[in-house]
């Protein structure tokens, strides 16, 4: 028995972790869910970060202020979750610019989990995968030093455990942060009753705040 812990100590961590996420997860999705009265409640001030764009322009928090922000940490040689999540945010973009909001009132901010490989080449290349591609004028790709990234996702509450075959396991959330910057909801991505239109709406709705 001591021998099988000791070969699988790291997935078994890594698994307990998890779990802990995704509990904590559904317990914020259920309070907002079942609680109108709690929807949307400020959490806490999002951390501030200074990360490149595609063109190796540094981006500033405190630049984006003033829109509501979805963010999202992720990789492109993601197996699994990455690219339907980003294909869900294309939709929220496509919705967003029907109602005027996209880039004005609005942006998504995705930002690598693996700067080493995401090369802004890369990056590039990864948007057209979409039928409906990401618009630079509401849509940021971002990365920086690895392990300065890692630390912001986790200050922002986003767990990023890097593996040994140099993929990432990693909370598969995205965030939304409104005009002043304060964290105002986690969406599980992976939750399959999770649509383009709950998102949007909570998006109209911080917009409307002054």
């Amino acid at each position: 028995m001591s021998t099988f812990f000791e070969k699988n100590w790291f997935k078994l961590a890594l698994g307990a972790i998890l779990i802990a996420m995704i509990a904590s997860f559904a317990y914020k999705l259920w309070v907002n869910s079942s609680e109108p009265d709690q929807r949307l409640t400020a959490m806490k001030q999002s951390p501030s970060f200074q990360l490149q764009d595609l063109d190796g322009k540094t981006v500033a928090s405190a630049d984006t202020d003033g829109k509501v922000r979805l963010v999202y940490f992720f990789y492109s040689f993601c197996p699994d979750v990455c690219l339907p999540t980003t294909f869900l945010l294309t939709q929220v973009q496509d919705e967003l610019k029907k109602k005027e909001l996209f880039g004005t009132k609005s942006e998504i901010i995705s930002i690598t989990v693996d700067p080493n490989r995401d090369t802004p080449a890369v990056l590039k290349e990864f948007g057209t995968k979409f039928e409906s591609k990401p618009d630079p004028s509401g849509w940021m790709f971002l990365r920086g030093e690895e392990a300065k990234t890692h630390k912001l996702a986790e200050d922002f509450g986003i767990m990023v455990i890097k593996e040994k075959d140099g993929n990432f396991s990693h909370s598969n959330a995205i965030l939304l942060v409104d005009k002043k910057g304060k964290l105002r909801n986690y969406y599980d991505a992976s939750n399959p009753e999770l649509d383009a239109d709950h998102i949007v709406k909570d998006v109209v709705t911080l917009s409307k705040e002054k």
